[in-house]
């Protein structure tokens, strides 16, 4: 007895114990550390924001999963500064802690000011993950963290990468809160030395990022993409009640940057061959891009939609989709919002490119993307047509036409005709309805004719493209209607009642996605209906609803795509509330010849025997009358 008092006792406590817990235990961040450095460089007129800025950080402070570690530099002589961030405190570090050869004003423009700095925060506060914060003036691709007007230029901060790279440290997020750095300029320099970046394409307030509302997600639970997210969110919810600028930020994932890299390389050389031509649709489509603060920053995404846009060219746009394509691998997550006070910000998509009117500067070849692309190419070539653009054209007498070669009413291949040229060499590229190529051939110097036979349904697009020895375009035709390889979709079914009869005379009709009907048709006597649709003349397959009505009934099907042949049934309540008013009114009719037909028999059957009785008694007293 004593032992099982002694056991429920235990049981009791642990029950107890297990009540009391913090409901959030299982949800904590599994013990993870961060150490967040930051690079402060307010030798500048940012000078009286960095006790702001710190006093943001002192909110949330060091903690035994974050450390918060700042190398601050402001406009007076002799007050660069160490420390790690408290809660409501500081703790301040000698420099001489990273470099004995350091005093007390350092020059935080210089790449090696850098590097020190973060290979001593690395190895002095180890943690599970690392988060670099460059604080200062920004400027895209020509510099950030300027000090007394020596900034870190792109280069330089690449040097600083390099080196924090050799000392094995890798870090999971570059964050620069600074204006106009969210440039693939940038981003490709850093791409070796962090997992991840946090960037703006557009200006920062001048307040900075709040530091409160960063660290405390930093500190907390989830993932680096979930912290990373919550920081972009945070911002611009911040934002959106004290800044005067629009605003962006975008979280990127720097192992896919050469991805991006290669594929606008090719887009460049592709554009360069172009442009004599085409200079003229890429000068408006720079035009309505959407630019931000700096020297010729536009969305690289929006560039290039529109340059597809204004030129058509077919090249151009699946060139440009690969790009798009890389684009969405890098972004993992991108917020922004318009201040209506300020420019635009509404076809942000989370990396900037530079595209002036002038050739490439000097500077800006010492970018690594500008010696690893050939973008300052294209910048260089298009230099020349801001002034007066204009177009160099050769004639092309070429086109296409739709066939039905098999005679059996549906077009299945298309006819290429051309004139001779001498001018050049046209070659032929046939896209298919996705837009990807499906044929390219190189059309003979003599006038000829050649027959394309195709493969899926759809609407395809014929492009000429005529070029001279170097390459050049000279001329480029397309033809985007009427090529198309049509194919016979047959939709039938049954309309069935809720007893499991089959309907006849019920509508039933194919809508596409603009409510436009289709094909209609009734059901027979048994229910069933069939629907012949010509894919993609009569629709182009996708984005359909067969639409099935009785009376005030009716029952709808969305189909995602049309097959050879599509069987679809449907059911419908047929209360009296759901007949139509004509099988009413046939109801009520043989209904009240029915009665009639009754009533007749009725009164013959009584009328027929008084009218015998009536003869007979007739016959007693009266002779017969002889036939005449």
């Amino acid at each position: 007895m004593l032992f099982y008092r002694f056991a429920t006792f235990q049981v009791a406590l642990l029950v107890m114990a297990l009540a009391f817990m913090p409901a959030h235990v299982e949800a904590q961040d599994s013990g993870e550390t961060w150490t967040f450095m930051v690079y402060m460089s307010g030798d500048s007129s940012l000078s009286s924001n960095v006790p702001d800025d710190i006093q943001e950080m002192k909110k949330v402070g060091s903690s035994d999963t974050l450390d918060i570690i700042v190398l601050a530099d402001s406009s007076s002589i002799g007050d660069t500064n160490l420390m790690k961030i408290l809660p409501g405190n500081i703790l301040d570090i000698e420099l001489a802690t990273i470099n004995p050869a350091w005093g007390d004003e350092l020059d935080l423009g210089e790449p090696e000011t850098l590097s020190q700095f973060v290979t001593w925060a690395v190895a002095a506060y180890p943690a599970d993950h690392f988060m670099l914060d460059l604080w200062g003036h920004g400027n895209g691709w020509s510099g950030v963290c300027p000090d007394k007007g020596n900034a870190l230029e792109a280069h330089e901060l690449r040097e600083a990468m390099v080196t924090i790279s050799g000392a094995g440290i890798q870090l999971d997020i570059i964050s620069m809160d600074a204006c106009q750095m969210g440039m693939l300029e940038i981003a490709y320099e850093i791409r070796d030395v962090a997992d991840y970046a946090l960037l703006s394409q557009k200006d920062v307030p001048l307040a900075g990022w709040p530091y409160d509302v960063f660290l405390g997600y930093l500190g907390g639970n989830g993932t680096v993409e979930e912290k990373a997210v919550a920081m972009i969110d945070g911002y611009i919810t911040w934002g959106k009640a004290r800044s005067l600028y629009s605003l962006t930020l975008a979280f990127l994932d720097l192992s896919e940057l050469d991805g991006l890299v290669q594929s606008l390389d090719s887009y460049s050389i592709e554009a360069i061959s172009m442009v004599d031509y085409f200079n003229p649709e890429i000068v408006r489509a720079r035009g309505i891009t959407e630019k931000y603060d700096g020297d010729a920053q536009y969305d690289l995404v929006h560039l290039l939609q529109n340059i597809n846009s204004e030129t058509n060219c077919k090249s151009l746009e699946a060139k440009g989709r690969e790009v798009a394509q890389a684009m969405d691998a890098l972004v993992i997550y991108e917020s922004h919002w318009t201040n209506t006070l300020d420019e635009p910000a509404d076809n942000a998509h989370g990396l900037s490119i530079w595209f002036p009117t002038y050739a490439a500067t000097i500077d800006y070849m010492t970018t690594s993307f500008a010696k690893d692309t050939g973008w300052p190419g294209f910048v260089n070539a298009m230099a020349g047509h801001f002034q007066s653009p204009s177009r160099t054209e050769a004639v092309n007498i070429v086109n296409a036409v739709p066939l039905d070669s098999d005679d059996d009413g549906l077009m299945d291949s298309i006819r290429i005709s051309h004139d001779a040229q001498s001018a050049g060499t046209t070659v032929l590229e046939i896209y298919r309805p996705d837009g990807s190529l499906f044929d390219a051939e190189t059309l003979g110097a003599s006038a000829g004719t050649m027959d394309i036979f195709l493969e899926s349904l759809g609407n395809y697009q014929a492009a000429f493209y005529l070029r001279d020895s170097n390459g050049i375009l000279l001329n480029y035709t397309l033809v985007d209607s009427g090529l198309v390889k049509e194919g016979l979709s047959t939709i039938s079914g049954c309309v069935n009642s809720n007893i499991g009869r089959g309907l006849k005379w019920v509508n039933v009709n194919l809508v596409d996605a603009d409510g436009r009907i289709i094909k209609s048709t009734v059901t027979d006597s048994y229910g069933h209906y069939t629907l012949d649709v010509i894919v993609p003349t009569d629709t182009n397959g996708s984005g359909l609803m067969l639409v099935c009505g009785l009376g005030s009934s009716q029952t709808n099907v969305t189909i995602p795509f049309l097959n050879v042949e599509n069987n679809i049934d449907f059911t419908l309540e047929t209360s009296s509330e759901y007949v139509p008013w004509f099988v009413r009114i046939i109801g009520l009719l043989n209904l009240g010849g029915i009665m009639l037909l009754v009533y007749w028999v009725a009164w013959g059957r009584e009328k027929k025997p008084e009218k015998a009785n009536q003869e007979m008694q007739y016959l007693k007293t009266n002779e017969p009358i002889s036939p005449q």
